[in-house]
């Protein structure tokens, strides 16, 4: 939880802007499959009175981001791909030159038509980012590619924890120094209930008022840190959740006990960083003891390489600068690779029934990637 001064580093996102030369834009990775990206936002309505970072304990409402794949060409100049107090937040926290996230575009069109589905609703995921950031927006070149391969992707972010967060109808939240008593704990508490407010209640609403053609009864959860550590425990309380990932997060709640209690009982991946292991020198016990308990399908690698940051659009991010934010020595765009490449086969065998050999055992392809037999 590295948030500080983050109101007054967002005040200045838009002085940044204005000083930084738009000729150095770049560019994210684009997606790679058949379809367009669209992206929509959604207000979740939710009365909190025991959020554990909201002012006074009380929250509102928190933000539900949707990709989801397209049929409608790009037109036009390419969109910014962060908001711009997002940018700014992150630029001064790890040490970017002024400018350098803020004129990153990207072709995720927001408000493309969904595409046709001739009524079958698209394969939906449930997405968590990491606690205290990066938001759901510093992953969309993972959330991007698995909309661009015909999956909707819903991410949830909670206001006032993320850096920044703006509602649809242009409200911007920002964080707060995050207390020292809030635990991980208690995080991952807070996003439990979100995921569970949300596929119960408004999932269903959305599909029914909106019209968006998602799934209601049977998604799959993954996430970042504490994001990825409440998927799972989603995944094991929810019976609309088929599958969960988690991306390098310690685990937490029910998963994290080293009993019967942490079988989520529903396909699960542990896909991380070399730390997880554990010896002499320490590591994550709870990636140990987890395995041990799972009765159905389960799958644990590490990237050899990463370090936490690699699991989010940080890995892109350190390509940019030498130096700058605090990734790992992987080349990033490997790293891109892997990640696109693993988090799409598990839910593709999950979800879809599609089997990939590089989860059943080391890949050539991919030599970076540590495969466990668990």
């Amino acid at each position: 939880m590295w948030l500080k001064n983050a109101r007054a580093v967002i005040a200045s996102a838009l002085v940044i802007l204005n000083v930084s030369s738009i000729a150095h834009a770049t560019a994210i990775p684009p997606p790679t499959g058949p379809y367009h990206v669209g992206v929509r936002k959604y207000t979740i309505k939710h009365y909190n009175d025991h959020d554990p970072i909201a002012p006074n304990h009380v929250s509102t409402a928190f933000l539900a981001t949707v990709f989801y794949p397209t049929a409608q060409i790009p037109e036009g100049a390419p969109k910014p791909y962060l908001n711009p107090e997002t940018a700014a937040f992150y630029e001064d926290a790890w040490n970017f030159t002024s400018g350098t996230l803020a004129s990153l575009t990207s072709t995720v069109q927001p408000g493309a038509p969904f595409l046709e589905t001739r009524g079958a609703p698209h394969p939906t995921l449930l997405f968590g980012p990491g606690g205290g950031g990066t938001p759901v927006e510093g992953s969309t070149i993972l959330l991007a590619e698995l909309a661009s391969h015909g999956y909707a992707v819903v991410g949830l972010d909670h206001p006032f924890e993320q850096p920044f967060v703006r509602f649809p109808n242009g409200t911007g939240v920002a964080g707060v120094d995050i207390p020292d008593d809030v635990t991980a704990e208690s995080l991952n508490d807070l996003r439990l209930e979100d995921n569970a407010v949300f596929l119960d209640l408004h999932l269903p609403r959305l599909v029914r008022e909106k019209q968006l053609p998602l799934s209601t009864t049977r998604l799959g959860a993954f996430g970042f840190s504490v994001g990825g550590a409440a998927a799972l425990g989603t995944a094991q309380s929810s019976s609309r959740v088929a599958s969960g990932l988690n991306l390098d997060g310690t685990l937490l709640g029910g998963p994290a006990l080293n009993n019967s209690a942490a079988d989520v009982r529903k396909p699960v991946y542990l896909l991380g960083n070399e730390g997880h292991t554990f010896g002499e020198e320490g590591g994550d016990y709870t990636w140990v003891s987890f395995p041990r308990w799972q009765t159905a399908y389960q799958r644990k690698m590490l990237i050899n390489g990463t370090t936490h940051l690699d699991f989010c659009d940080d890995t892109f991010w350190k390509t940019l600068e030498d130096g700058a934010g605090y990734a790992g020595s992987i080349d990033g765009f490997e790293q891109i690779k892997i990640l696109n490449a693993y988090v799409r086969a598990f839910f593709d065998l999950t979800l879809l029934g599609r089997n990939s050999a590089i989860l059943d055992g080391p890949s050539p392809e991919f030599p970076e990637v540590v495969y466990f037999d668990v």
